[in-house]
């Protein structure tokens, strides 16, 4: 077992550590800058969706997650853009009418409800129901049992090249980090900052993972979680730090990808658009990255300058994403 810490002037990838280069998208989305919409988180989620399996007859899987918690659905992206499927929003007493009209069009092989009847009522499970021809419940105690489910259920067999472990209590680490697990072919795993679910950790055992990253600072995970998870689990491990979740987040994207055509802009004040946003990240082989509201903070910009990118894909309106960063953003497309 071999730990490293990747800090943002780190020349080290994930991908060397994986002995993995980064391939060229398979299908990128056109040149410019372009922004997905709508009226609210599920219209948004619906939209996303539709931007990027517009052209299939109907896609393996799709997840349907709360979009009023976080909780639950920051496992989903890693595994539903993985298996080439969106991540869908629904509220916990019904499902949106936006989401159930872009369910009914992919036509999904199968739709997995992630989280228990407290995040997703029965009532709106059984509006899921006609929608697919399996519909499966993946539940547990909290949200940490529920993301060493998940995973479970979309790894069956191990070892797996990579896993990634996040903060389970706040969004932001996990957002960036599901596209770069998905694109790793490794799940992301909830712990709390001081504690680790036994069933997260009995998750990772079976895993067996060749590289273990751990997303954020001390301050999202202490050192105490981080030197179990080394000592527990033989695998190398890294720890992908910051000074903030914009750092975070441009550390992520450099030591996974590198090159991508096309990256995803997501807000960090917020969670609901990167949830879909990261599954569709991950088809178009792309990292997301955080901003403010208003802004583009540094290390987001000096990370859009090394990757170049002929497209940029903003999540969410401009009550999310401020039209002035939309602007500024064509600033770092590729000349």
């Amino acid at each position: 077992m071999r730990i490293r810490t990747l800090a943002p002037a780190a020349t080290l990838t994930l991908g060397v550590l994986l002995a993995s280069a980064a391939v060229a998208p398979a299908s990128a989305a056109p040149d410019g800058v372009h922004r997905i919409g709508g009226d609210d988180r599920f219209a948004v989620s619906a939209a996303i969706s539709a931007n990027t399996f517009g052209a299939v007859t109907s896609v393996p899987v799709a997840y349907v997650v709360s979009g009023e918690n976080f909780a639950d659905a920051l496992s989903a992206s890693a595994l539903a853009g993985m298996r080439s499927g969106p991540v869908l929003l629904t509220r916990k007493d019904a499902l949106p009418e936006a989401v159930r009209a872009e369910l009914a069009r992919v036509h999904p092989m199968k739709i997995i409800v992630l989280g228990g009847t407290a995040s997703i009522s029965e009532a709106t499970f059984g509006q899921i129901l006609p929608l697919a021809p399996a519909v499966e419940r993946i539940g547990g105690a909290d949200r940490f049992e529920v993301s060493a489910a998940a995973a479970h259920d979309a790894f069956p067999t191990a070892p797996l090249p990579v896993s990634f472990v996040a903060s389970g209590e706040n969004f932001p680490d996990a957002l960036s980090g599901a596209a770069a697990a998905g694109h790793r072919g490794g799940p992301v795993l909830l712990v709390r900052k001081s504690v680790i679910s036994p069933a997260v950790l009995d998750e990772l055992d079976r895993e067996k993972p060749a590289a273990l990253a751990v997303l954020g600072g001390p301050q999202a995970i202490d050192d105490t979680v981080f030197d179990t998870l080394g000592t527990q689990i033989q695998s190398e491990i890294i720890r992908i730090g910051g000074k903030d979740r914009f750092e975070v987040s441009a550390t992520t994207s450099a030591s996974t990808f590198a090159a991508a055509s096309t990256v995803y802009i997501a807000s960090g004040e917020n969670f609901p658009d990167a949830l879909s946003g990261a599954a569709a990240a991950i088809v178009k082989e792309a990292p997301v990255l955080l901003v403010t509201k208003s802004s583009i903070p540094d290390p987001i910009k000096a990370e859009l300058t090394r990757l170049k990118p002929s497209s940029i894909v903003i999540l969410g309106g401009t009550a999310a994403i401020d039209a002035s960063v939309e602007a500024q953003l064509k600033g770092f497309l590729k000349p």
